[in-house]
């Protein structure tokens, strides 16, 4: 019975540093591949305290059955990360569940959501959305885009102008695309857009926008709460970056929820 508890911390420590030490990993690799956000920083917060417990383990448990601190710290170290794997269930249940399409609808104009941009070349997130919205222009040759994105302060050029340029190239007529050059924020690419395709078709224009899933119903609360009637086009997803995508979009969620923006 003693040699089977031991293989089982045995492996309880490989699982921790194996496990966490991915997560850490997948964050290095994001922060370094990406505009750095708080966001990406997820994995790497979640995964690094596992690493050190496994690696420390006796130690570490050691003090958590020495005092009443110590228990108090496990269980609240025990707590904190199972309130994240509830909340992480909770908000990835809600992004599937309103990742899909409406079939009913056909949009008279679609607002391309921005994302980074690395000179002039669309990053992997935004050509996924790119790939999309000309795939939906191509059955839908009617509607106008709206290409939305302002210059961040690492980026050469407006997102706007460089997906007006992929899209171009692409066989869209520029009469069919409209840039909107000065959003920095979600809320600020449907405000700014809508004003822009209120002025183009007026006010009774059915709008949908296009993102990446992942970010599919943030995007739609956040419209809703705008005033802004718009249904989310789903594109695809970068599968090497998808835990650190919805990760950050947990946490995402869960702050736009507790500052009211949802």
């Amino acid at each position: 019975m003693n040699e089977m508890k031991k293989g089982l911390v045995v492996f309880l420590r490989l699982f921790l540093v194996v496990f966490g030490g991915a997560l850490v990993l997948e964050g290095i690799i994001a922060s370094q591949a990406r505009n750095f956000n708080l966001g990406i920083l997820m994995p790497i917060v979640i995964g690094l305290p596992l690493v050190i417990l496994g690696i420390f383990y006796t130690p570490i448990t050691r003090f958590f059955s020495a005092s009443a601190f110590g228990r108090l710290v496990k269980w609240c170290f025990i707590g904190a990360y199972a309130l994240f794997a509830a909340v992480f269930a909770l908000t990835t249940f809600l992004i599937l569940k309103n990742s899909t399409m409406p079939k009913d609808k056909r949009a008279d104009a679609v607002i391309v959501l921005g994302a980074a941009v690395r000179g002039s070349t669309p990053s992997v997130q935004l050509s996924l959305r790119l790939r999309r919205a000309l795939e939906y222009y191509n059955e839908n040759p009617h509607i106008i885009m709206v290409v939305s994105g302002g210059k961040g302060h690492d980026e050469a050029y407006p997102e706007a102008e460089v997906m007006k340029n992929w899209l171009t190239a692409r066989g869209v007529p520029e009469d069919r695309i409209i840039e909107e050059l000065s959003a920095t924020s979600t809320e600020e690419n449907f405000i700014l857009s809508k004003a822009l395709i209120d002025e183009a078709l007026g006010d009774g224009a059915e709008i949908a926008f296009v993102t990446n899933r992942f970010h599919v119903f943030r995007s739609e609360r956040i419209a809703s709460k705008l005033g802004i009637d718009a249904f989310g086009i789903p594109s695809g997803e970068y599968k090497p970056f998808l835990l650190n995508d919805y990760m950050r979009e947990c946490a995402a969620i869960v702050q736009y929820f507790f500052t009211g923006r949802l």
